[in-house]
């Protein structure tokens, strides 16, 4: 994609999840496959929009706490991504 970078402004949200990542709690099931509370739910969007329409252009939205190793007790992440600019419409997700 060509866009000119003066076009953008980008944000960085951590997506309401702050206090979870500070209290660290581990022990939060998933309901209905999604985190409710915990360090599972802090998620962070880091994001791009046109600065003169207020359209979002892209968007990166990282899990750094998705699961945990079971052998090395490491946090693993998984990231998500979508572009949407002009005529141009990609993700990281399937239908």
């Amino acid at each position: 994609l060509s866009i000119p970078p003066g076009d953008l402004a980008i944000w960085i949200d951590p997506i309401d999840s702050t206090n979870e990542y500070i209290s660290g709690r581990e022990d939060v099931a998933p309901v209905d496959g999604i985190s409710p509370a915990g360090l599972c739910s802090a998620l962070v969007l880091i994001g791009a929009y046109d600065r003169r329409t207020g359209c979002p252009v892209l968007g990166v939205i990282n899990e750094p706490f998705f699961r945990r190793d079971p052998l090395t007790c490491r946090w693993q992440g998984r990231y998500h991504w979508g572009v949407a600019y002009q005529g141009t419409r990609l993700c990281s997700l399937s239908p």
